[in-house]
């Protein structure tokens, strides 16, 4: 099969997708597949070479940096000769403009057959807000929340409403990203510590959720085609699950599965695979969860096209289970296929 594996792209998450990308450019060569790295972000000049995908690193991409790419890049590059003979797109662009339906629907203009969800599904787990109000129609717990815009941090009456709305420790992040990218944790929020989470988030987004803190475990669960993979516990060292804290090795210690009785694996399992029916998902995601201290599980968000080299959540939970990198990839071109 001619594969080409899309990655970089232009969110925050541009480096990470190169290591997701070269992950699977190098598996499905070894399952006999001739594949293409590409890079949207590039237009018709998309082409990344082996060289460049070997040196890639977790760095965070600067908002410079993200600046210099254009977004009509993306249609260029979808209408060029990249795609010619191309039988399938492995979508690995994480965040904005790769995660959120935008290359889907492109993709589905042209023809091109990809894997994971498809645009309408993308758009609705992207978008987080939605996601919530999804998880509240489905009966999944989800934490409050409210939705502000950007420049109401400079609104000391809003302020103080949302204060007193979600009384305690709060969660301040944009409405539209992944990897924790703008994301602020207060634990004794104050009306200026509000409005300067709002500010940073409000640089990655036009909609920013303010969300009750959920003290407990960190859960996440793998979706590989109707069925979970064994649930992951994330324990950073010190902090929370942040960038740096997801992309340093030793910064964080990982269990799977995660030591849960079996009815609390039971209900967080029905759960996730809720979440990813209500929002319409295919072949694979992964849900993240939050596990009160009386085991009440709390649903954050869904990713629809999560990290993905060998040693990220969801390859270590289908290892879990006895599938390895390269079958995982099959699986998932299989999946997206039906």
């Amino acid at each position: 099969m001619n594969i080409a594996v899309l990655l970089g792209g232009l969110s925050p998450e541009r480096n990470i997708s190169f290591l997701s990308g070269r992950a699977a450019v190098a598996a499905l060569r070894q399952n006999g597949h001739t594949v293409v790295a590409l890079d949207p972000a590039r237009g018709s000049q998309a082409t990344v070479s082996d060289e460049e995908l070997m040196a890639a690193t977790p760095k965070e991409v600067t908002s410079e940096e993200l600046a210099a790419f254009d977004p009509s890049k993306l249609m260029e590059f979808v209408s060029s000769a990249q795609f010619d003979g191309i039988d399938l797109a492995f979508i690995l662009l994480h965040g904005r403009y790769g995660e959120d339906g935008y290359i889907q629907g492109l993709l589905d203009l042209r023809c091109i057959p990809y894997t994971g969800s498809t645009m309408l599904a993308s758009a609705a787990a992207m978008d987080k807000g939605l996601s919530k109000m999804l998880f509240q129609v489905g009966g999944i717990p989800t934490p409050y929340w409210v939705s502000v815009q950007p420049e109401q941090a400079e609104d000391p009456a809003l302020i103080a409403e949302v204060l007193t709305e979600i009384n305690g420790p709060l969660v301040v992040k944009p409405n539209d990203q992944g990897s924790t990218v703008g994301m602020t944790i207060l634990m004794s929020p104050t009306d200026d510590s509000l409005a300067d989470a709002i500010r940073l988030a409000g640089a990655f987004t036009k909609t920013v959720l303010v969300e009750r803190y959920i003290a407990g475990r960190e859960l996440t669960v793998a979706i590989l085609g109707a069925n979970a993979l064994p649930i992951i516990e994330i324990e950073p060292k010190s902090g929370y699950y942040d960038y740096a804290n997801k992309y340093t090795k030793g910064k964080t210690e990982y269990h799977c599965p995660a030591d849960l009785s079996e009815e609390v694996q039971n209900h967080v399992h029905n759960l996730a695979v809720a979440a990813h029916h209500i929002l319409g998902c295919r072949a694979y995601s992964r849900i993240d969860f939050r596990l009160t201290e009386d085991n009440m599980p709390y649903c954050l968000e869904v990713n629809t096209i999560p990290g993905f080299t060998e040693t990220s959540l969801v390859p270590m939970a289908a290892r879990a289970a006895g599938i390895e990198f390269g079958d995982l990839c099959e699986e998932i071109i299989r999946l997206s296929a039906e």
